[in-house]
């Protein structure tokens, strides 16, 4: 592919010129020569058709008063023209769809699910160019999806905005509509042309005839009448054959170009839509807009790598301390298994002596409640006597 700049020849899956590393595209007349080479191969075949094959060898009356005529030849011609117009427009759907392909593959999806961030914008395009090529895409540069990738990710390094990137991308979208709608300009003209070329060779071919009959009219005299009918007759019939003739081929001829171009428009009018439906589901949501998230990244990285090489050092440090508090514990363990049947007999003789003091307490409570309960009734007794004495003195 020829630079723009420089003129240098660069390969066609090139994205940067090797001689002044600019970014490589399409000249924009590549529309007119792609028209330009339909009209060189429509005259062509053309010619080959009413000098070489099959006019010359045709035999019926009938096909050769169809195409006979200049206004045939120019409807035929315009005819061919179309159908090659929209071959060449075919061509670079291929192109467009292989390159929005590529783009969809997975391999590209996850390195772009990793996240493009400003400083890494160059490198991502780079990239994807490189990745292009491997897949062996045709004009890739110039691709209704690299270019809306590649003017997102420059607007990303220049205005790093999420209004900014969603604006950019409706601009674009709105762009690549109205490119493919101003390509099919010249299409629209010849399907509304044919048909209006064709009524004029009607309307020709009619005022041919009646000017045949007007001329028999004024120059027929009484001698040899019959003579004269038939060859006013004869014109008469040429015209209109003519008449009819051009119209029956221009609205042949202009269906088939009419369907296949609105086929071509909805297939790419589908491929606009899944451009855009790839913007806002695997571009959009990767882009990285703010500058200091990419800062703050790094420093949230730096730190965990620190924590990280931190834990690891402490691990290593204390895993010997560790390994001798095991060990210990393991001895301390086996030392608590050896003390349990004292502690069990210990704690055992204990509960005897305390059951021992318990039923002593107890005997003891009962002599004191014995003591004072005889106590008591020797009182009682005193009592009486006691009482009886004072009475008596």
């Amino acid at each position: 592919m020829k630079c723009l700049k420089c003129g240098w020849s660069n390969l066609d899956t090139a994205a940067y010129c090797k001689n002044c590393h600019a970014y490589l595209a399409e000249p924009p007349g590549m529309e007119s020569l792609n028209t330009f080479k339909a009209l060189i191969l429509s005259l062509l075949f053309t010619g080959i058709f009413y000098l070489v094959f099959p006019m010359p060898v045709i035999r019926s009356e009938y096909w050769q008063q169809l195409f006979s005529g200049r206004i045939s030849e120019t409807i035929f011609a315009l005819i061919l023209w179309s159908l090659f117009l929209i071959f060449f427009k075919w061509r670079q759907f291929r192109q467009q769809y292989r390159a929005y392909v590529a783009f969809r593959n997975q391999v590209l999806h996850d390195s772009l699910t990793k996240g493009i961030f400003v400083k890494d914008v160059d490198e991502r395009i780079a990239e994807i160019s490189q990745f292009m090529q491997e897949q062996k895409v045709k004009k890739f540069q110039d691709s209704i999806i690299f270019r809306r990738v590649r003017r997102t990710l420059r607007h990303l390094k220049a205005i790093p905005k999420k209004e900014e990137i969603t604006s950019i991308l409706n601009y674009q979208a709105e762009i690549d509509h109205n490119r493919m709608q101003s390509g099919y300009a010249l299409l629209n003209v010849f399907i509304w042309a044919i048909p209006i070329i064709g009524f004029i060779g009607t309307v020709f071919g009619i005022g041919q005839s009646i000017g045949e009959f007007s001329d028999f009219i004024r120059n027929t005299n009484g001698t040899d009448i019959n003579t004269q009918m038939r060859s006013a007759l004869g014109g008469v019939t040429s015209g209109l054959s003519i008449a009819f003739s051009t119209t029956f081929i221009a609205l042949v001829g202009v269906v088939p170009i009419m369907m296949l171009a609105s086929s071509l428009r909805k297939l790419e009018d589908d491929l606009l839509l899944s451009v855009e439906e790839y913007c806002l589901e695997d571009l959009l949501p990767n882009l990285h807009l703010r500058p200091g998230d990419e800062a703050l990244d790094d420093a949230v990285s730096e730190h965990l790598e620190q924590m990280a090489e931190f834990s690891e050092n402490w691990r290593k440090q204390v895993s010997p301390v560790l390994e001798s508090v095991e060990q210990h514990s393991k001895g301390l363990v086996a030392q608590v298994g050896g003390l349990q049947p004292l502690i069990q007999k210990f704690s055992e003789s204990l509960l005897e002596v305390k059951a021992e003091m318990s039923d002593s307490k107890k005997a003891e409570s009962d002599k004191e409640n014995s003591a004072s309960s005889e106590a008591k009734i020797t009182l009682d007794k005193e009592e009486p006597t006691a009482n009886r004495q004072q009475s008596n003195q």
